[in-house]
């Protein structure tokens, strides 16, 4: 006979056996011996390594009457043949006379299978729950079909006579088992809809009608629209800031990577909301951006063909942060774009992250990283706080691999003022257009304070180059440039004192200085600290390849070690690395290797530094003779006084750690 009914959709592989087997029988003949009931199970095995187990075994199939424990209600072994994925399909009941047992699934209750592999050692997998489909071997009773009675169904004449076929047709497609949900109960089955959408996957909207769902299939790619907090731009003609205004109050994140996406970025300010926003490889118009708490910006990278956000802002910032006290923007991401100045700008900033008017505010905790900055006429990265307290800042931050290209006549690439404190710049370039072309980098104080001031940063594999000079500080503390690497500079770094601030810690290490640096008609230099406020300034394993003018200007204290010249047979001057100190009985030289010692009778006893042992000092006489006298940590190896009018050098002596000790190693007396 041909089964023609929506019934079998719920019954399953059972039904149908069920029906094969009464086909055999003969019209007219009496009941044909009872159909076996089968069940179709499927799974995949694994060993104790979770390896998939291939091959060919016995398997024991178990069902309980609960997830875990209790005795098995029905067992039977069958022989099975893995895949090399460990999938399998088996008939449960097919080794039994009859079957599964229509009486296990009688009470309606859940039932669970168990396999366990026969082999040494092994146990038995974790149960699974038998769904809708096994209940239906209540089918093969008599009493119903479905749960339906008998008076539901209509026979439909024999084909022909002799003929051995009929039809079974269902009368009403709503199916109700025994003890099922009431949800199921019969429904009407007039389904009524205004039409659908190519690709679209319809939903029931009521009880009769069906529309569009947010899902869609085309060509194999299946889209999910607007849930819960992941919103896609494209579905809004306003783009992204409309995104923004439908964003959940806690937050979203926003898919602008279609092509089909509106462009025009305008004014994004995700207030409260933690947003994170997927740029895909396309040019975006952006008026401005607030950076607020949590805000994420993800592009497809700054390389050429990746985002490209083009301001259309004029002279006006495009990245800014809340210019409110007590709202600072935190956890702030910004990566993989580049930034482009608008149209014609001349004093346009990138990014004008002021906090200067504000308490307890600023950028803090947040990350830029692979980002391309060109075309302002202004600044690429401004970061501006007080200059007179430490009540706001910016702070905590981390900036790898921003790339800042300067148009002729611009501002400074990097510009840092007044209060910021922990920045860490890492593989960043600040490149300008050509010799003598303005400052890259500023760092120091504001007009009109001298407390604050930026501290403790560190430059990591800086490139600073074509310019006038490469970093300019002036009222700056704990500041390290290292493995930088500059060339085609009239000059690289200059230490000056233009807010009356004076700047301490500088550190220069492990930099390369290529030949065309320096080179400015005899105004060149690689260090120049012409003021007297500065402290602790050390220029330090560094490699010259050129010649310039001069290697270290100035007056100030500057600690010159272990630096390695390849230019030419002349070594350039290094001028400026004395400091000069008054006599007294203990002075203290700090990390300077040279010293001028004005002319006094005052006699010097003990030498404070914090050169280590076999490091030594020159003492020169300035405009008359000096006095040592070994009453604190001077061994004059017996002598009552060491009077020098010219030079002395002393070592440090204290190799196995006693207590600091300096002996005189040689002497010059001048003319």
């Amino acid at each position: 006979m041909r089964v023609i009914a929506k019934a079998v959709l719920v019954m399953g592989c059972v039904v149908l056996a069920a029906a094969a087997g009464y086909a055999q029988c003969a019209s007219g003949e009496s009941m044909c011996g009872r159909v076996p009931q089968l069940v179709k199970f499927n799974g995949t095995l694994q060993d104790v390594e979770g390896q998939p187990r291939t091959g060919s075994f016995g398997v024991t199939f178990s069902i309980y009457a609960q997830d875990n424990g209790g005795e098995a209600l029905w067992q039977e072994v069958q022989n099975v043949s893995a895949s090399p994925q460990g999938q399998y399909e088996v008939v449960l009941g097919v080794t039994k006379s009859d079957g599964v047992p229509v009486s296990l699934f009688a009470s309606g209750q859940s039932r669970w299978v168990g396999v366990q592999v026969n082999l040494p050692g092994e146990v038995e997998q974790p149960r699974a729950l038998l769904v809708s489909v096994p209940y239906a071997l209540k089918a093969a009773d008599a009493e119903t079909l479905g749960g339906l009675p008998a008076s539901a169904f209509l026979t439909a004449a024999n084909s022909g006579p002799g003929s051995l076929n009929s039809e079974v047709i269902v009368a009403n497609a709503g199916l109700a088992a025994k003890g099922s949900d009431p949800g199921l109960q019969k429904q009407d089955p007039t389904v009524t809809t205004t039409g659908g959408t190519a690709n679209a996957i319809p939903k029931f909207s009521a009880s009769t009608s069906i529309v569009n769902s947010q899902i869609t299939d085309a060509n194999g790619v299946v889209t999910l629209q607007n849930l819960g907090n992941i919103l896609f731009a494209d579905q809004f003609s306003g783009g992204v800031p409309a995104a923004i205004t439908s964003c959940p109050t806690a937050g979203c994140t926003i898919y602008a990577m279609s092509g089909a996406t509106n462009p025009n970025l305008g004014n994004i300010d995700p207030g409260s909301k933690a947003v994170t926003i997927y740029l895909g490889p396309h040019t975006y118009n952006v008026n401005q951006v607030t950076l607020r708490q949590g805000l994420k910006i993800i592009g497809m990278g700054a390389s050429p063909n990746g985002t490209m956000l083009q301001s259309v802002n004029g002279e006006n910032p495009v990245f800014v942060i809340p210019q409110v006290n007590g709202v600072p923007a935190t956890n702030v991401v910004l990566s993989g774009f580049r930034l482009l100045g608008s149209l014609n700008n001349t004093a346009e900033d990138a990014f004008f992250i002021d906090a200067s008017t504000l308490v307890n505010a600023g950028l803090w905790y947040a990350t830029f990283e692979d980002i391309y900055i060109a075309y302002f006429g202004g600044i690429g990265l401004h970061l501006r706080g007080p200059n007179t307290n430490f009540g706001a800042s910016n702070q905590w931050l981390i900036f790898n691999n921003l790339v800042i290209y300067r148009p002729m006549g611009s501002g400074n690439g990097i510009r840092i003022e007044g209060t910021n404190f922990d920045l860490h710049f890492n593989d960043c370039l600040v490149d300008g257009s050509a010799v003598g072309n303005g400052t890259n980098i500023y760092i120091g104080g504001l007009a009109g304070g001298n407390f604050s001031f930026p501290f403790i940063m560190t430059f990591r594999g800086l490139i600073s180059q074509r310019a006038a000079v490469a970093v300019q500080l002036d009222g700056a503390q704990s500041i390290g440039f290292y493995t930088s690497h500059h060339e085609q500079l009239s000059a690289a770094y200059l230490i000056t004192n233009q807010n009356n601030i004076g700047t301490r810690g500088i550190t220069i290490a492990d930099s390369s200085f290529f030949s065309d640096v320096g080179v400015n008609g005899g105004l060149g230099y690689l260090l120049n600290v012409p003021t007297p406020s500065a402290w602790g300034i050390r220029f330090v394993h560094n490699q010259i390849y050129g010649t310039p003018d001069s290697v270290v200007s100035g007056t100030s204290n500057v600690i010159y070690q272990d630096n390695f010249y390849g230019g030419s047979a002349t070594v350039p001057s290094t001028f400026g690395i004395t400091a000069r100190v008054e006599p007294a009985a203990s002075i203290n030289v700090g990390g300077a290797h040279s010293i001028a010692l004005n002319a006094s009778p005052t006699e010097i006893s003990t030498i404070q530094s914090t050169l280590g042992p076999g490091e030594t000092v020159v003492f020169f006489s300035v405009g008359g003779p000096v006095t040592f006298a070994p009453l604190g940590n001077l061994n004059l190896f017996g002598s009552a006084k060491l009077t020098v009018n010219g030079s002395v050098t002393f070592v440090r002596t204290d190799l196995a750690g006693s207590p600091q000790k300096w002996v005189p190693v040689s002497q010059w007396s001048a003319p």
